[in-house]
């Protein structure tokens, strides 16, 4: 709940002034896999949980950095990771973790499958355990997928923007 707060509470002191950029560390993504567009994670738990953001998204499951923007277009938090750092930047805030599976149950309240998502972002129906991937429209930029199990259920929707 506290990060939920976080991030609404940096949407608007960033509608109000703008931030000094926070000494970080940069990874540089070597990658010609780029995505954009709008990110949205349900958790069905008690009380749900909704995460919705515009995004970039860059990398892969081994290295790779997501942005995600505010509706004004302002940075909310940047995540990163690669081999030997997997880390949350959020305004002047640096948290680190032992991996992406980690980051994104602490940040939106389940992991997310990240090597499963970049294959299916890429049309390859990838088995997660407990997912379910619907790539029907991944054409047309829609990806839907569903944690069945283990509970609570979770629906990841990624819509991505035209190229």
């Amino acid at each position: 709940m506290r990060v939920w707060a976080s991030i609404w509470l940096v949407v608007w002191l960033a509608a109000c002034t703008t931030a000094p950029t926070p000494t970080r560390t940069v990874l540089k993504v070597p990658s010609e896999k780029q995505w954009q567009g709008r990110i949205s994670v349900t958790v069905q738990s008690d009380p749900p949980r909704n995460m919705s953001s515009s995004f970039s998204l860059e990398g892969d499951a081994r290295q790779g950095e997501l942005n995600l923007f505010s509706p004004l277009g302002t940075t909310l938090a940047t995540l990163q990771w690669s081999p030997t750092t997997t880390q949350w930047l959020q305004g002047t805030q640096q948290r680190r973790y032992d991996s992406m599976e980690h980051m994104t149950e602490e940040t939106t309240g389940a992991a997310l499958p990240m090597v499963a998502m970049f294959d299916w972002l890429q049309g390859r129906d990838s088995p997660s355990p407990g997912w379910q991937a619907d790539l029907t429209a991944i054409a047309q930029g829609t990806l839907v997928a569903r944690r069945i199990s283990p509970e609570p259920s979770v629906v990841l929707r990624i819509k991505l923007d035209a190229p």
